[in-house]
């Protein structure tokens, strides 16, 4: 666990000096409302990243992915449903597509592992994820990057809280650091594209920034050759079709 606190802390606080960077780049006018929204989908964020990461250690990706997956979509897209109203037939197709797909896409081989951890870290991670997703829905356009900011800014301060509270060191093994500053560097843009998408048009933002199993298997895939199996093919293209009927409705 103690690499899993480490890591967080570096990644959630590179993500947050490159959302402030981004500033100067990006029109962005300050808003106390907004930037404590973004702050309260910090909270999210770094207890679904510890959670998440805790999970994938105390049990298997096999049970974690999927459930967090599911949560991650099926929340914002509830709270999206309640912004814009009642959704079409096609959309509420697609969702359900694209859930069906993910769980095909992370369902994992090997042995499965402990399953009552799984369900609990799982949960826990997929419902702060998806509560941390929902809250930005309420930023204003206006705000740029001052929420994602602010997001990873409390994010950061949540995992160093944990691991100070556990007596644990803040700074990764070297062998992790880069990686953990290039997780900060991306986590950053998918948040700020993320809360601009959501700004924009929520229900298919929220489904759609859901959808990072399927780039993680198909990145596997073609970077490390990882082995993708025909349930996880079919995933694949499943949850394209699901994201593609609900961007259509």
């Amino acid at each position: 666990m103690t690499g899993v606190l480490a890591v967080g802390v570096f990644a959630h606080g590179v993500a947050c000096l490159v959302s402030l960077a981004t500033v100067t780049v990006i029109p962005s006018a300050f808003s106390m409302d907004d930037f404590l929204t973004g702050a309260a989908s910090g909270i999210g964020f770094g207890f679904g990243m510890i959670l998440y990461l805790g999970g994938m250690l105390r049990s298997s990706s096999t049970i974690v992915a999927p459930l967090g997956a599911v949560l991650m979509v099926v929340i914002p897209v509830g709270y999206a449903s309640l912004l814009d109203g009642v959704p079409s037939i096609l959309v509420v197709v697609g969702v359900a597509l694209a859930v069906l797909g993910l769980v095909l896409i992370t369902k994992g081989v090997g042995v499965v592992g402990r399953i009552r951890p799984g369900l609990l870290w799982g949960t826990g991670a997929g419902v702060s994820y998806g509560l941390g997703l929902s809250i930005l829905m309420e930023t204003e356009g206006a705000s740029g990057s001052w929420p994602g900011t602010a997001q990873r800014l409390v994010a950061c301060l949540v995992a160093v809280a944990l691991t100070l509270s556990r007596r644990k060191v803040l700074v990764p093994q070297i062998g992790t650091r880069i990686w953990a500053v290039l997780s900060g560097v991306c986590g950053a843009a998918a948040s700020l594209t993320y809360i601009l998408a959501v700004q924009d048009n929520p229900l298919p933002a929220a489904v759609t920034g859901a959808m990072f199993p399927a780039v993680s298997v198909a990145l596997g895939r073609v970077v490390f050759g990882d082995e993708v199996r025909r349930s996880q093919g079919l995933g694949l293209v499943l949850t394209l079709t699901g994201v593609g009927a609900v961007v259509a409705g």
